[in-house]
């Protein structure tokens, strides 16, 4: 993060049901069109009280699918775009499987058991969840909240609601960098490279050693590849100095 913070002035946005956001109360269909709504109204914040202008959105999983179709849908809005393990297609079937399988237990019996190793097994490679404690507690820590049923609408609304994104990578028009890593099998390289190969302006980076979450396993790798693309002469611009934003309001969902 800090390296992010020398070549940027960062906003972080929690979606619905973490951190200071509202939480989600009720299953959302088509959840990614509501997200780029509450998007287009935190990037309307930013500019009323940090710097006019359209932003650069860096977004990983869930983060990168509301930057693709933001950037589709509201190009004046985005400057630049990174999505970081961030699938264009649908949920697979045996991922979709899997979450409906698990729900229920969630909702009974929250972050134990074949849930939490169900989480863990998705997101991270097995050498982190061996030797790296403070990465798996930065995962399963935010699913253990009391409100498990708001946290359960949101895994409902973005994965099983989930649609495909081809469309929005093929409208996106401004400079792009998408990230996959060597170990997440529903993204892979290929076809992170394959999608980038049909966009106007856009480039795939491969991160080694991470399944979901580089952000968690190759931190300093995954800053090196964004501070990268933003020093490129496509995306370049100086970060305003010494300036700061209030907390973001939460946007409701519907």
């Amino acid at each position: 993060m800090d390296d992010l913070r020398q070549k940027r002035t960062l906003v972080l946005v929690d979606g619905w049901s973490f951190g200071a956001s509202a939480d989600l109360d009720r299953v959302v269909d088509k959840f990614n069109d509501r997200c780029v709504q509450g998007a287009a109204a935190v990037v309307s914040q930013v500019q009323n009280e940090l710097v006019a202008g359209p932003v650069d959105w860096l977004g990983s999983a869930w983060g990168g699918h509301v930057g693709l179709q933001l950037a589709a849908v509201r190009p004046e809005l985005v400057r630049s775009l990174i999505t970081v393990s961030t699938p264009v297609q649908p949920a697979s079937p045996s991922m979709r499987r899997q979450v409906r399988m698990l729900l229920p237990v969630y909702r009974a019996i929250g972050m134990r058991g074949p849930v939490r190793q169900g989480l863990l097994d998705g997101m991270l490679t097995d050498l982190t969840r061996r030797t790296d404690p403070e990465a798996v507690d930065a995962l399963v820590a935010p699913m253990s909240r009391a409100n498990r049923g708001a946290i359960a609408r949101i895994v409902h609304s973005g994965i099983l609601t989930r649609t495909d994104l081809a469309w929005a990578a093929a409208r996106v028009r401004c400079p792009t960098l998408m990230i996959a890593t060597d170990d997440r099998g529903e993204w892979s390289p290929a076809q992170c490279a394959q999608t980038t190969a049909a966009m106007r302006d856009a480039r795939s980076a491969v991160l080694t050693g991470s399944r979901a979450l580089p952000s968690l396993e190759c931190p300093t790798e995954l800053a090196a590849l964004v501070t990268d693309f933003w020093a490129g002469p496509r995306s370049r611009r100086e970060p305003p100095a010494g300036r700061r934003i209030g907390p973001l309001e939460a946007t409701d969902p519907g």
